[in-house]
This record gives C-alpha cells, structure tokens and sequence, in this order.
C-alpha cells in the first residue's frame, strides 16, 4: 500500500516537471480561457504543460489558448513553424525581438502586417 501510493505521489510530481533540456529555466503558472498550464522558459525555447481537463474543447483550441499563455506569460510570441506537441505538451520557439511578429496560430486570428499590405 504504502509503495502504491509513493508511486502515485511520484508520477503527480513528474507531470509538472520540464524535460530536460527545458531544466534551469524558469517557469510561470497561467490560465488562460480556462486551460491551467505550467511553462518552462529557457532562452528563446518555451514548453507549455496543460493541467486542466478539457471538455468538450477541440484540441486546436486548446492549442491556441496553451500559446496565448505562453505569450501573455512571456511577452514573446510563438514561432508558428517550430511548435510541435500536442495539446498536453507543446513546445516551440519565441520571438522576442522588435523585428515584426510571425503570424499567430489561432484561427481566425489576423495574420502578420507584412501579409495584409
């Protein structure tokens, strides 16, 4: 009994740790459109970790409210083309810099000012 629930204790631990290339880096805690997310910030790599069920939510959504966190949190947006993951874990690239933002990832957002000239 007593191993079963170390193991239990264990296993919740883990959910909120980064992987470790993302160790030594600093984390935030946010929510955002209801979805709880952990994440982990080093240099210009971002892993978000959802802890929240969704109901009911498409997993794009989700997606997209785990990236707006990440950009509230951080002030840097997602680099569209370096996201990967899923909508329990999503890693990606940030973009800090005054240089023009890349366009987002949610639908029906506005994409970049370079494309709407």
């Amino acid at each position: 009994m007593r191993l079963s629930l170390l193991a239990v204790v264990i296993l919740l631990v883990a959910c909120d740790s980064p992987s470790p290339g993302m160790r030594g880096g600093g984390h935030f805690r946010a929510e955002f459109e209801g979805i709880k997310v952990t994440i982990w910030k080093r240099q210009d790599k971002v892993e978000i970790i959802r802890h929240s069920f969704a109901y009911g939510q498409e997993s794009g959504q989700i997606i997209c409210a785990m990236a707006q966190a990440a950009a509230s949190e951080t002030g840097c947006r997602l680099r569209p083309e370096t996201i990967e993951g899923d909508a329990g874990v999503l890693r990606a690239r940030l973009q800090c810099d005054a240089a023009p933002q890349p366009a987002t990832i949610c639908p029906g957002s506005r994409k970049s000012d370079a494309a709407s000239d």
